[in-house]
């Protein structure tokens, strides 16, 4: 058997304007914080974002034994979060649940806290990532980064 293939084609830096953090913060806590408990967690959540990297993988000859959940980094309990299955080009969505293709697919997802001093995991080891780069235009709006409390 052909042995199975991880390649990142793109590590990407997510960004949320400060505005937009401001107005999730107020819709979800509305009046239950003073002003002062409203802007310590408009920081929190400003350097949580300011961590968070999307990848675009492409997996090929996978099998069984592949996990999209043992994408990680050592020491750290961060997991793939809001994935996505793309088609081949990577323009559009072919699944939010599964690969329409087990074996050959392109997953697209966000990870919290990444430290680009530590390897990317994957169920078939370490995974080489490029260089972290601006988010493209067509996956700014293909899947968009929700904010969560």
């Amino acid at each position: 058997m052909t042995q199975p293939i991880i390649k990142v084609l793109g590590a990407y830096k997510i960004e949320i304007k400060d505005e937009e953090i401001k107005r999730f913060l107020q819709e979800s806590f509305n009046d239950a914080l003073d002003s002062k408990e409203l802007e310590e967690l408009f920081l929190a959540k400003q350097e949580e974002i300011s961590s968070v990297v999307a990848f675009d993988i492409s997996i090929t000859n996978s099998d069984i034994t592949f996990d999209i959940g043992d994408f990680k980094q050592p020491d750290s309990d961060q997991a793939v979060y809001d994935e996505v299955y793309l088609s081949p080009d990577g323009h559009s969505i072919e699944s939010k649940t599964k690969p329409s293709d087990i074996s050959n697919f392109r997953v697209y997802f966000f990870l919290h806290f990444y430290d680009e001093n530590k390897p990317l995991i994957s169920t078939y080891g370490q995974v080489e990532i490029p260089k972290i780069q601006p988010l493209p235009e067509y996956l700014k709006f293909l899947h968009q980064y929700k904010l969560v409390d």
